[in-house]
């Protein structure tokens, strides 16, 4: 076992561990200047796009970071859900043809919309002004955005 201390810090580790131990592995390809081209990694595809970066998941779920963009494509979300209760200001239900839409206004502004179909299954999500998380799951977590200043609204 090596070790070697700095300041406070000890570091040490074993040049010849008994069990190698492989957790997951990831490739990644750089052009001749060191520069990002595409990664696999954990069943997800990362490649460089004009623009930006587009992820595509192993169930087929794109996700595209273009010039501050970002877009979701193929993507059915399971459930949409609330972080906070707390930053909703209003909540409100109605029904368009036999389609339940729910709208939370937060608190300083924003929104978000969900639609459900009679069988529960998520139609359709819309908003303004809010942050959102997307599981593995493909479950939505939404909580209020922040104003251009970067406050909290």
């Amino acid at each position: 076992m090596s070790k070697n201390k700095k300041d406070d810090v000890t570091i040490a580790f074993d040049s010849n561990p008994s069990e190698p131990e492989l957790k997951g592995e990831s490739i990644i390809l750089l052009d001749e200047e060191g520069n990002f081209i595409e990664a696999h990694s954990y069943g997800n595809f990362v490649e460089r796009i004009e623009g930006g970066v587009r992820v595509t998941r192993p169930d087929g779920v794109t996700i595209s970071m273009i010039d501050g963009d970002i877009t979701l494509e193929n993507l059915v979300p399971k459930s949409v859900g609330i972080r906070d209760m707390s930053e909703i200001e209003s909540f409100a239900v109605r029904t368009v043809d036999q389609t339940r839409i729910y709208r939370m206004d937060f608190f300083g502004g924003g929104h978000i919309e969900v639609a459900y179909s009679q069988d529960c299954k998520v139609m359709g999500f819309t908003g303004r002004n809010f942050n959102q998380i997307l599981t593995k799951d493909n479950e939505i977590i939404c909580s209020r955005g922040k104003s251009a200043s970067g406050q909290v609204r």
